[in-house]
């Protein structure tokens, strides 16, 4: 007598293959199974924001700090970069707010916007440092 998988015309089933929802769910997944990486939540990835965004006022503190130091006259030349950076990181930590906010629907959408906000802000804060420290006096 056949089996019931047979009388149905599906065959045997694969061995080793996963449902198809699980496939698909790993295929979609930030980080896929089989790197073993944890997944971030949502006030995981917040806090990593807010931690950059952190660090790069830090490091624009840093920077004006060494500009006054130097006792530098083109001081003034920088300063309004120094503020547009420090506007463009609060615009970013009120992101973060949104960010928390966000309905499930309209998360990957936040999520990417701040991502690249954040990559902007990096390249933005080492494009003056690396400006400074060719122009600035030892």
């Amino acid at each position: 007598m056949a089996n019931e998988t047979e009388k149905k015309g599906g065959g045997a089933p694969a061995r080793g293959r996963r449902p198809a929802a699980a496939q698909k769910a790993e295929e979609e997944a930030a980080c896929p199974g089989e790197m073993n990486m944890p997944r971030q939540s949502r006030e995981e990835y917040v806090s990593s924001a807010l931690e950059q965004i952190g660090e790069f006022e830090e490091r624009l503190a840093e920077l004006e700090s060494e500009m006054e130091s130097a006792g530098w006259d083109a001081v003034g030349d920088y300063r309004g970069g120094l503020e547009d950076l420090r506007l463009r990181l609060k615009e970013a930590r009120a992101k973060s707010e949104e960010l928390e906010a966000a309905v499930d629907s309209a998360w990957p959408s936040v999520y990417k916007e701040m991502e690249e906000t954040l990559l902007e802000l990096a390249g933005s804060v080492e494009d003056l440092a690396l400006e400074l420290g060719r122009v600035m006096p030892e």
